[in-house]
């Protein structure tokens, strides 16, 4: 790096941004990536994921990053040039609606601690959105999850949460199309 480049910036992905390519299989009509260097696997530290960002491009809510005190997020950490950040902050915008870029400390595998930037929806504001959770994005982000090597136990809770969900909504329509019991006639 000479003197007047820029460092790369840390940038930790943890989502669907794992890798963008299973998204656009998974989401056709996604643009192309960027050339993205290889990540390694690292975990954010005191963060969480909520599902209660509305997508029309994932037919229900996708994840949005809080703040949680003691949690860890598995997810994978690159370091990007600046100009390919920009393409990379495009791309998280369609991934999933995530919109705002916020600092996360990340621990690696080696256990270095570092700062890192994560893409995220923003928090809403008025009340909470309405809809089930995008089954499609749980799978993606669970086949996301094992492509790029992160822990087994972490893909295998995301394959489970994937199930779960599409096990409440299959019932919830199961439910909705059994006919309510008949009035009885004296």
């Amino acid at each position: 790096m000479s003197a007047g480049t820029p460092p790369p910036r840390p940038w930790f992905a943890f989502s669907v941004d794992l890798s963008p390519a299973t998204a656009r299989e998974r989401l056709p009509g996604l643009p192309s990536a960027p050339a993205l260097p290889d990540g390694e696997p690292a975990e954010a530290l005191d963060v969480d994921v909520v599902y209660d960002v509305p997508s029309l491009a994932w037919g229900g809510k996708v994840a949005r990053l809080v703040d949680a005190p003691g949690k860890t997020l598995p997810g994978l950490l690159r370091r990007v040039s600046p100009e390919t950040w920009d393409a990379v902050s495009r791309l998280e915008s369609v991934l999933a609606e995530a919109t705002a870029s916020r600092p996360v400390k990340v621990r690696t595998a080696t256990g270095a601690v570092l700062s890192a930037h994560a893409f995220t929806a923003p928090a809403r504001s008025g009340p909470p959105a309405t809809g089930p959770i995008s089954e499609a994005f749980l799978v993606t982000v669970a086949l996301a999850a094992e492509r790029t090597g992160l822990p087994a136990d972490y893909v295998e809770r995301l394959q489970a949460e994937a199930h779960i969900v599409g096990t409440l909504q299959q019932a919830k329509a199961d439910a909705r199309s059994v006919p309510g019991p008949s009035a009885k006639k004296p």
